[in-house]
């Protein structure tokens, strides 16, 4: 016999059954027809809605094509007994990743009867005849159980879900950043790169173009991490891309980054970076907000370039950059990087100086399975 329905009481229902109406639906698996019709009765007073079975075989079916909150289920059954049910549902609602609970109906309660079903997976026992108040209160009891587990369940699946929308995002981010970014103009003999990211999508952005008569590089730190960091440098590559291939001068390109980044991002946002220019008379160089940018000959700094200019997208207004140049010569290395490695290599950044080999060096200093808490990005610009 298989019966679904719910019995409205006449009283009004205690309140954590009432809570529960419509959310709550009890599974009971039960043979005889005056238990059955006693079962009925009492979860018709509690206004609970439930569906009746007949059999073992028949309880494990409807576990595995309906949701129920709690099952009532007899020991004694015609087919498989109640054990064997119990265990065969443990196992479906295992696959499912749910657990609901579930109570013995017996006449048997002795000692090792409560232990035989505790351990095929019953949660607890009732013994018939059973009395209202008590089947009551048992309710009660696992209907705040069974509602604290759905919660957590649902909560753990809308978690899931937003983990899966923020991975595809991500993704997404970051094929985006890479084809923007146009890492392979990166792959020149006389340019250098290292990076190392403290999340799949990094706020430093390194941009670089070979012209006739000139090199450009754009190092870039935007403020935060993740997407948001990613766009901001994103939208600067693009704009040093277009710019450098009009061969327009470091100024000008400062300015339009400038304006493009204050137009866009909100307020209180801002974009660190470095412009360079590296050609036949030296290097000129506009640093805005960045560490300084050391010009190294062999193991000795033979020039900084500091910051006197403010960050990308501070100043929102008729925004001059101050630049500067040095001659340099044939050999010189420009080392330009992000705040990220300061913070990362301390003191150790002192000898980088030394390091005939900087990108070498700083695979030592910071292993890749090393967790950093900044990205971190070097240009090595060979004069």
């Amino acid at each position: 016999m298989d019966t679904d329905r719910s019995l409205n009481a006449q009283a009004t229902p205690p309140r954590v059954a009432r809570e529960a109406a419509g959310r709550m639906r009890v599974l009971v698996c039960e043979d005889e027809r005056v238990q059955q019709k006693i079962l009925e009765q009492y979860l018709g007073e509690l206004d609970i809605p439930f569906r009746i079975v007949g059999s073992g075989e028949e309880a494990v079916a409807a576990v595995q094509a309906e949701d129920f909150d709690l099952i009532l289920m007899d020991r004694v059954l015609p087919g498989i007994d109640g054990l064997a049910a119990t265990r065969r549902i443990r196992q479906v609602l295992q696959k499912q990743a749910k657990w609901t609970p579930l109570v013995l109906l017996t006449s048997l309660a002795g000692g090792s009867d409560v232990i035989d079903g505790l351990q095929a997976g019953a949660d607890d026992y009732l013994t018939k005849p059973v009395s209202f108040e008590l089947f009551r209160a048992k309710l009660q009891v696992f209907i705040r159980l069974s509602l604290q587990e759905r919660l957590l369940r649902d909560k753990s699946e809308a978690l899931t879900r937003y983990r899966d929308q923020a991975e595809r995002e991500k993704d997404f981010g970051i094929h985006v950043l890479d084809a923007m970014t146009r890492r392979a103009e990166l792959r020149d003999p006389e340019l250098q790169v290292w990076q190392r990211a403290a999340d799949q999508l990094s706020g430093d952005l390194i941009a670089y173009r070979r012209t006739a008569d000139a090199r450009y590089l754009l190092l870039a730190d935007a403020m935060g991490h993740g997407l948001s960091a990613a766009f901001a440098t994103i939208l600067a590559a693009d704009l040093f891309y277009a710019m450098t291939a009009k061969r327009l001068p470091i100024v000008d390109i400062a300015v339009e980054l400038n304006r493009k980044l204050a137009t866009v991002v909100p307020p209180g946002y801002m974009v660190s970076g470095v412009l360079v220019r590296a050609g036949a008379s030296g290097m000129q160089v506009i640093n805005a907000g960045m560490p300084a940018v050391a010009l190294l000959r062999g193991d000795q700094r033979v020039h900084e370039f500091k910051s006197i200019n403010l960050p990308f997208a501070v100043q929102r207004d008729d925004w001059q950059p101050v630049d500067e140049s040095f001659a340099g010569q044939s050999g010189d290395r420009l080392v330009a990087m992000t705040d990220g490695l300061t913070e990362t290599l301390g003191e150790a950044l002192a000898r980088i100086a030394g390091a005939a080999d900087i990108v070498a060096y700083l695979d030592a200093e910071v292993p890749p399975r090393r967790k950093i808490h900044d990205d971190a990005t070097v240009a090595v610009l060979t004069q």
